[in-house]
């Protein structure tokens, strides 16, 4: 169902949880499984890449970046891959307290926002999944600063007016970029999908999203180069063969350059923490 954005910026700003945990989860091409249930706790699912279409308790949602979803505890699911691609996203689990499961009952509903694509939230979100995986207090106490700050971001960018058709022009090619960084793209390549020179297209995306596509594009795959090199046992080779740089060394410039470090020191020095 669609939702009212006052009813559930009243019941985030009132509700307490005991519980907020975050996973980056990707669905193969073809991949379709039948309940039985959603975990015991709200979530929200934040798609990142792909379509792909769910049910809960027999209510279908399309879900595609530039959507956010909201389900309740327990419900029965069933998820289903749309197209040649995989589907990647973010499913945050958030546990109300028992006070106010009954005075809230959204959340115990399934509903979706469509507040489109915005890189902020997409940089939010890694920020958020990275620091809900790491324990203690001060980790907790910030995961759930930027859990509401997510949220007044896409209830504000729910709220607003429609944008021009150049800005959503280049908020369908960030999209494009996100499911396609691990790609041997092109800015020339790229702008022709929308009918634009090379120039254009770089025209557009500075005016609308303050960067160059190609500073876009080495951004998503430096970001994801990081998450990998921090959380996965991959070698630097493989982790750049994964977000696009057949060339190893030329991928360790490029890291280097945009992080200060190379990817083996941070590869090593995550490794020495655990």
């Amino acid at each position: 169902m669609k939702a009212n954005v006052n009813e559930i910026a009243e019941y985030f700003s009132k509700i307490s949880f005991d519980h907020l945990d975050a996973h980056r989860n990707v669905l193969k091409v073809g991949k379709k499984t039948f309940g039985p249930y959603t975990a015991p706790a709200s979530a929200l699912v934040f798609p990142l890449r792909g379509r792909a279409r769910m049910t809960y308790n027999d209510v279908t949602y399309e879900f595609e970046p530039g959507k956010v979803f909201h389900s309740g505890p327990c419900m029965r699911i069933a998820r289903e891959v749309v197209g040649d691609k995989e589907f990647e996203y973010i499913l945050v689990h958030y546990r109300v307290s028992d006070s106010d499961t009954h005075v809230f009952p959204l959340a115990a509903a399934h509903f979706e926002l469509e507040p489109g694509y915005n890189p902020h939230i997409s940089e939010l979100l890694k920020k958020f999944h990275h620091t809900a995986s790491i324990s203690g207090s001060f980790h907790s106490l910030r995961a759930k600063s930027l859990f509401f700050t997510i949220i007044d971001e896409v209830l504000t960018c729910q709220g607003n007016p429609r944008k021009d058709d150049s800005q959503e022009l280049v908020e369908r090619a960030m999209v494009y970029i996100n499911a396609h960084y691990m790609e041997p793209l092109t800015i020339p390549s790229l702008a022709a999908l929308y009918g634009l020179s090379g120039r254009q297209l770089t025209y557009l995306f500075q005016k609308y999203a303050g960067i160059s596509p190609s500073a876009y594009l080495i951004e998503q795959r430096i970001n994801r180069a990081q998450e990998l090199l921090s959380t996965t046992a991959c070698s630097v080779t493989e982790v750049s063969t994964y977000v696009g740089y057949l060339d190893p060394y030329y991928f360790s410039r490029i890291f280097k350059k945009h992080t200060g470090v190379c990817p083996s020191t941070l590869q090593m020095s995550f490794e020495n923490n655990n």
